[in-house]
C-alpha cells in the first residue's frame, strides 16, 4: 500500500457501538467491525473472597513493563472467579469507557502519524439523554482530540441494513429494550417505548428458576455469568409453552441438556430453556407490572395513523444480542396478531436476519459506504494535530 492509499485507509471515520453488552470498534465502510468484546473490565484491587493480594496476581497487569490498574473485556473474563467483574455500561463510568476505548484503539494499529485523526460515529439508542453525548464530546474530543464526531441513530442504521426506509425496530439488549419506528426515513417521537426487561433480567429468571429447582436435592455452585452462558446457548421460545410444560412434566425429553458447572458438578435443566423467555410475553412473570411485549409493539405501531399500519407491520426488525433465541420472531408474530384485525394480522412479518446482534454497527458502515453520513457532525473546535499529545500534556493518558 502506498502512503498516499494508506493515509486514506486510516483517515476514514471510526464505528464505535457501545453496547451494554459487548462493545464494537472499526472502520466506516468495512463489513464488519474488527473489534467485538465483552463491555466489562476488573480493577486489580476488587477481590471476590479477599481484600489480601494474591501472590503473582498483580503479573497479569503488567504490560509491557507498565502497571495496568484494569483488565478489559475478554482479559477481564479470564478472571471473574478471582476478581469482581464490572459492566462500565451499567454505572456510566466515562473514565473507565476512556481507557477501554484508548485499549482498543491501539489494537488497530494506527500510524503515528494518524492516530487521533479520524472522525467518530458512535450508534446512538433514540433515548441518549443531550447530557450523555455531551460527555462522550468530551472524551473525544478534550480528551482525545479527534476532529469531529456524529451521533447515529441505531434504528436509521439497522433499517440500512436491510434497505428499508419504513420500520419498526425491536432492539432487545442486555440491560435495555426498546422498540422505535422510522416511516419513510421520518421519525415520531410518540411512536417508541422502552420496554421494562431485557437480557439481564431474563438472566436472573433463569438463574432463579434452577436455583428453586435445584435447591433442595443438591448444593451447586451458579452465579449470574455462568446463568448468562447457559441462556445464551441453550435458551429457545416456543409458541405454546404451557403445552410444552405439560408434556415435560409428563416425561417429553427433548428439551433436556446436561450442563457442566465450573465447579465440577453437573445440572439436568429442560423446560427451563424455553421458560426463560416467557417473561417478555407476560411480565407479572418476575412480577413487573406491565404489559407483554407483543401488546407493547402494536401500541408503537398503532401511534401513526391507521393508513401506515399495512407498511409498517411487514418490516418488523428483531436486533440485539437479547434477540438471538431461536424461535422469537415466530412467537412474535403470533401474539402481534392478537391485536390486529384479520386484513392487517396476515401482514405480520417479524424479521430475525443473520448478524443481527451487530446490525447498528453494520447500518453505520452501510450508510457510510453510500455517501449518507455527510450532515449532522459535530466539529472539535480545538481540533489538534499533534499526534495525540495532548493526552500526555494534559496527564490524561488513559494508560
Amino acid at each position: 500500500m502506498n502512503m498516499s492509499s494508506k493515509s486514506n485507509d486510516q483517515l476514514r471515520p471510526l464505528i464505535i457501538d457501545i453496547g451494554s453488552n459487548r462493545f464494537r470498534l472499526g472502520w466506516a465502510g468495512d463489513d464488519f467491525p474488527d473489534i467485538i468484546t465483552p463491555s466489562v473490565y476488573v480493577d486489580i484491587n476488587d477481590y471476590l473472597f479477599t481484600s489480601e493480594v494474591i501472590d503473582g496476581l498483580e503479573d497479569i497487569f503488567i504490560d509491557k513493563e507498565n502497571v495496568q490498574n484494569h483488565l478489559f473485556g475478554n482479559d477481564a473474563l479470564k478472571y471473574q472467579n478471582i476478581l469482581k467483574i464490572h459492566e462500565f455500561k451499567k454505572v456510566n463510568n466515562y473514565t473507565i469507557l476512556t481507557k477501554f476505548f484508548y485499549y482498543y484503539y491501539q489494537q488497530l494499529d494506527i500510524s503515528e502519524e494518524y492516530q487521533f485523526k479520524q472522525p467518530i460515529i458512535i450508534i446512538t439508542p433514540f433515548f441518549m439523554p443531550e447530557l450523555t453525548q455531551n460527555k462522550l464530546k468530551e472524551i473525544f474530543f478534550d480528551i482525545f482530540g479527534f476532529p469531529s464526531i456524529l451521533f447515529l441513530s441505531e434504528t436509521q442504521a439497522i433499517l440500512s441494513t436491510l434497505q428499508k426506509t419504513s420500520g419498526v425496530v425491536l432492539n432487545m439488549g442486555e440491560s435495555n429494550t426498546y422498540i422505535s419506528t422510522i416511516f419513510h426515513g421520518f421519525t415520531n417521537v410518540m411512536a417508541r417505548d422502552i420496554f421494562p426487561i431485557s437480557g439481564k433480567d431474563l438472566t436472573n429468571h433463569l438463574l432463579n428458576m434452577i436455583l428453586t429447582k435445584k435447591s433442595s436435592k443438591i448444593t451447586i455452585y451458579l452465579d449470574y455469568m455462568t446463568a448468562k452462558e447457559i441462556k445464551e446457548r441453550l435458551s429457545l421460545c416456543v409458541l405454546d409453552p404451557i403445552g410444552e410444560m405439560k408434556r415435560v412434566k409428563s416425561g417429553l425429553a427433548m428439551y433436556n441438556r446436561n450442563v457442566n458447572l465450573p465447579d465440577g458438578s453437573n445440572i439436568e435443566i429442560n423446560l427451563e430453556r424455553f421458560m426463560l423467555i416467557e417473561p417478555i410475553f407476560d411480565p407479572t412473570l418476575i412480577h413487573i407490572d406491565y404489559i407483554g411485549l407483543g401488546e407493547t409493539v402494536s401500541k408503537v405501531i398503532k401511534t401513526w395513523d391507521r393508513e401506515n399500519w399495512e407498511e409498517l407491520v411487514p418490516n418488523i426488525i428483531l436486533s440485539g444480542g437479547g434477540s438471538l433465541v431461536p424461535g422469537l420472531d415466530k412467537r412474535l408474530e403470533l401474539d402481534l396478531s392478537n391485536y390486529f384485525s384479520t386484513k392487517i394480522r396476515d401482514k405480520i412479518k417479524v424479521t430475525a436476519a443473520s448478524g443481527r446482534e451487530n446490525m447498528g454497527w453494520i447500518g453505520g458502515s452501510i450508510l457510510y459506504s453510500q455517501g449518507k453520513l455527510k450532515k449532522g457532525w459535530d466539529d472539535n473546535p480545538t481540533f489538534k494535530t499533534l499526534k495525540g499529545q495532548n493526552l500526555e500534556n494534559n496527564n490524561q493518558n488513559p494508560n
